[in-house]
């Protein structure tokens, strides 16, 4: 790279610093693609999340591009040859020029059903994993013209400016959520409406990990999944998860009380005896009350918790309900 490209390039990144940070998180990538026009000509793009597995594409913001794309595309995904080459090389710029040449690149069923198209003649393409939601995150320019393949100088700006618009839009999104009325919480996590973690404490991932040992990905649990599409809060005899909607994404706020915390601590014990297969008799008999209490107690906590019978309060304790 010639020295007057270096300087240009620090003077963008210190522009994505310095200005980006005041940009409103609906306008950030549009904003930060055109501030990629002065050092790197491109004639429309996409950026998104990409699961690895199974293979899909979240939360994609389109530049110059048809949003039929995402619905055409979507059945090619795993015969992509160009992102199958990001996802082998995270952190590194791929020129499809580097993968192929454009005479085997046409006669390739992907370019007949979409390249031509969408004008997709030439791309060049960055994905990094973000270390706590092992989130995908990708960038791809393109060009139109045939006869205007990407250089080698460009793919190596397009390698050094990628952490650097990613982590911008990283900033943009916490300054956003940490602007929700919830105030600022240790355990939190930023998620679309399918689940899939954009953001997320490292006090939060611990917390989610305790909770679902098994869980690993980018994907919320499953319990969690069901809730944040539902727009409610989860809820198990220990846990809250209250879920806060902001445009298109969910903001995630636990708090260690759950279900247990809307009964009183003896209605909490009785409830929680019932629920694991204590009889009335068994359960006044420890707590040294009579039965006719012990039923009492468990009506209540059913008109507390919204429940109806037994199987229902297991569901509610649980968090399956």
């Amino acid at each position: 790279m010639l020295i007057a490209d270096a300087y240009a390039l620090n003077r963008l990144i210190l522009r994505l610093y310095r200005e980006g940070r005041e940009v409103p998180l609906g306008s950030y990538q549009a904003w930060a693609l055109e501030q990629l026009q002065s050092l790197l000509t491109f004639d429309s793009a996409w950026w998104g999340n990409v699961a690895a597995d199974p293979p899909a594409l979240h939360n994609v913001f389109l530049h110059n591009c048809d949003e039929s794309i995402l619905r055409e595309y979507a059945p090619w995904l795993e015969q992509d040859f160009f992102c199958a080459a990001l996802l082998a090389s995270p952190g590194v710029a791929v020129n499809m020029s580097d993968l192929t040449t454009r005479a085997r690149y046409v006669r390739t069923a992907l370019y007949r059903r979409l390249g031509r198209r969408f004008k997709v003649e030439w791309s060049l393409g960055t994905l990094l994993i973000e270390p706590s939601s092992s989130l995908h995150e990708f960038l791809t320019v393109w060009r139109h013209d045939h006869k205007r393949p990407f250089s080698e100088p460009e793919r190596q700006i397009k390698e050094l400016l990628m952490p650097h618009l990613v982590e911008m839009h990283r900033a943009v999104r916490l300054r956003h959520f940490l602007k929700t009325p919830n105030g600022i919480n240790r355990e939190w996590a930023v998620v679309d409406a399918r689940g899939i973690v954009h953001e997320a404490s490292p006090a939060f991932i611990a917390l989610v990990s305790m909770r679902w040992p098994h869980w690993q990905g980018s994907a919320l649990p499953e319990a969690l999944l069901s809730c944040v599409r539902a727009g409610q809060a989860y809820l198990s005899s220990e846990l809250r998860v209250d879920v806060t909607s902001c445009g298109e994404l969910r903001y995630l706020s636990p708090r260690l009380d759950g279900v247990l915390a809307q009964l009183s601590p003896r209605e909490g014990e009785i409830a929680t005896r019932y629920a694991t297969g204590e009889t009335y008799s068994a359960i006044a008999g420890s707590l040294l009350l009579s039965p006719a209490t012990v039923r009492n107690h468990i009506a209540h906590c059913f008109r507390k918790l919204g429940v109806n019978n037994k199987a229902e309060l297991v569901r509610r304790l649980e968090g399956k309900a």
